[in-house]
This record gives structure tokens, C-alpha cells and sequence, in this order.
């Protein structure tokens, strides 16, 4: 039995067809791989399966798409749910259109924690843990895109720790996870 399934699928940008007729069925507990060019759609179809595409305007979708023989696009469908049970990893950051606050509070609100003390210090610890802190707490509450071009160029400067997330070259020759040169 395939865990997914799209069926006749097309994915529109306005007038603009970026996904044509996908019909593919995905095994449960198998490796599948989507290969292709740059631009073909890889990324647009994999945002079909957890409906990520909701959240951009002028998106329209026809065909099917069933993740355990169950259409995702129903309008019965939980989409909470759905996400939870789908979830997307992500080559480069792909924040939702809320703010940095809202983003990394996503996960504890789904769960019911709507503290505000335990989300602001959850969200300052969380931010804190990917090195981010200094650099967004006063904007947390802008939308994420202005500063994913700031966390890129951070990449090449030193962060606070001496292996950061944010820094793309050891501060010594030796990677943490070696033993010592000689």
C-alpha cells in the first residue's frame, strides 16, 4: 500500500502551471528519491503533501493527493493533524508568514501550551540553543524574512561558541569531533 498518493495533480502560481498531471504513488517504509533540475517542482510538490502551499496567496490545486487513501485537500481535513504526521525538513530556512516569535512557538501552542512566561522563555532558550538570540530578540515579533539574509552572512563570521551553528569555518584547524593533530 503507498503512504501517498497524488493523482492527476496540478499546482498553479495564478495562471502559472508549476506542477502538471503528477500522478506518483510513495510506499510506506521505502526510500523515494525526486531528482531533477533546479526549477522543475521537487520542492513545490513536497510542500503539496503537508499543504505548505496554503499559506502562499494566488495557489490553486486540482487532482488529488492522499496520504493514507485519505484526499488532504478535503475540506474536512485537520490540517494540525496532518502536519503533524507529515513533516518537512528543509534545505534552506522556510519560516511560515508569522513572526519569529510565532515561528518557534508553532510547535508548543500545537502541543496546547499557550503560556505566555513558558513561551517566551522557551522561545528565548530555543533561540539561545541555535545561536540566534543576539541577533533577533529585538524583532521578534517582525516577519522572519528580514532576517534570513542577516543569519546567511552571519555564516562567515565567528559565533559565540567556538564550533557554532552560525559559523561556517572552525576557529581552529581541528573539527570537534576528531581527535587531536599531531
Amino acid at each position: 500500500m503507498d503512504i501517498i498518493t497524488a493523482k492527476e495533480l496540478h499546482l498553479f502560481y495564478g495562471s502559472f502551471e508549476a506542477l502538471k498531471g503528477i500522478n506518483i504513488g510513495i510506499p510506506e517504509k521505502e526510500i523515494t528519491a525526486l531528482i531533477g533540475p533546479s526549477g522543475c517542482g521537487k520542492s513545490t510538490f513536497l510542500k503539496t503533501i503537508n499543504r505548505m502551499n496554503d499559506l502562499v496567496q494566488g495557489v490553486s490545486i486540482t487532482g488529488q493527493m492522499l496520504y493514507r487513501e485519505q484526499d488532504i485537500y478535503a475540506k474536512d481535513t485537520d490540517v494540525t493533524m496532518l502536519r503533524k504526521n507529515i513533516g518537512m525538513v528543509f534545505q534552506k530556512p522556510n519560516p511560515f508568514p508569522m513572526s519569529i516569535y510565532d515561528n518557534v512557538a508553532y510547535g508548543p501552542r500545537l502541543h496546547g501550551n499557550h503560556k505566555k512566561s513558558e513561551l517566551d522563555d522557551l522561545v528565548q532558550r530555543s533561540l539561545e540553543g541555535a545561536a540566534l538570540w543576539g541577533e533577533v530578540k529585538d524583532r521578534l515579533k517582525k516577519a522572519p524574512w528580514a532576517s534570513l539574509a542577516a543569519s546567511s552572512s552571519v555564516c562567515a563570521s565567528p559565533g559565540p561558541w567556538r564550533w557554532s551553528r552560525r559559523c561556517c569555518s572552525w576557529m581552529s584547524r581541528q573539527a570537534p569531533w576528531t581527535r587531536p593533530l599531531p
